[in-house]
């Protein structure tokens, strides 16, 4: 049965990470207002990432139109909250200034992941969720011939913080091998996306979904 009980972060090369930043032509001029909302600095947010779902409620808030599997962030207060997912109630203790996703895969126990955000005003982060039982995935940028992110094992996740605003194409790869790619991942300061890499049948594919917040 494949677990998310551990959680990796993902720390850039700074060779890799120049070279991304000094790619010409992809720049952006400006982004797009991410945060429309001003939250309380002390909450957190909760998403889940249930391919299989329809709709999940987080702190009594109905959360549908998953892409990916994946769910908008919701905003909650520290304590513990109340999840509904797969016909099951579970309650998350929740820390403050935090963001978290709930993994349920294929009917197995839900698991809570704490997502390691730099959130940064020159950065975007960019996470990769493996649901595959292949390890070893890197994240890979064809135009600079760079690894953003090495080696996410099964059933696991990591995140990097990217130089940003970028407009970049992204590989998923297992060795030398391309398993799915994702093509033109807008990048945003203060923002992030997260690469949902799945296997059905032998045949991979990935998405990539940006970090939303419920409104």
């Amino acid at each position: 049965m494949m677990s998310f009980r551990s959680v990796f972060m993902a720390i850039a090369l700074p060779a890799a990470a120049t070279l991304i930043a000094s790619v010409p032509g992809t720049a952006r001029s400006a982004d797009d207002a991410l945060y429309e909302d001003v939250y309380d600095p002390n909450s957190s947010f909760i998403r889940v990432l249930a391919p299989a779902e329809a709709f999940a409620t987080i702190d009594g808030k109905t959360v549908r139109d998953f892409h990916a599997g994946l769910s908008d962030y919701v905003n909650v207060m520290p304590g513990t909250v109340a999840v509904m997912l797969s016909g099951q109630s579970i309650d998350i203790p929740v820390a403050p200034s935090k963001h978290y996703t709930i993994v349920s895969l294929n009917g197995t126990d839900p698991d809570v992941i704490e997502d390691m955000l730099a959130l940064s005003p020159a950065k975007a982060d960019v996470s990769v969720y493996n649901l595959t039982e292949v390890s070893g995935i890197d994240l890979y940028v064809p135009l600079a011939n760079a690894v953003a992110i090495e080696s996410v094992d099964a059933a696991h996740t990591k995140s990097v913080a990217l130089k940003a605003p970028l407009t970049l194409d992204f590989d998923l790869r297992s060795g030398e091998e391309e398993l799915a790619n994702v093509d033109a991942v807008d990048l945003k300061r203060k923002g992030g996306v997260t690469i949902v890499l799945s296997e059905e049948g032998g045949s991979f594919s990935a998405s990539a979904v940006p970090n939303t917040y419920f409104k």
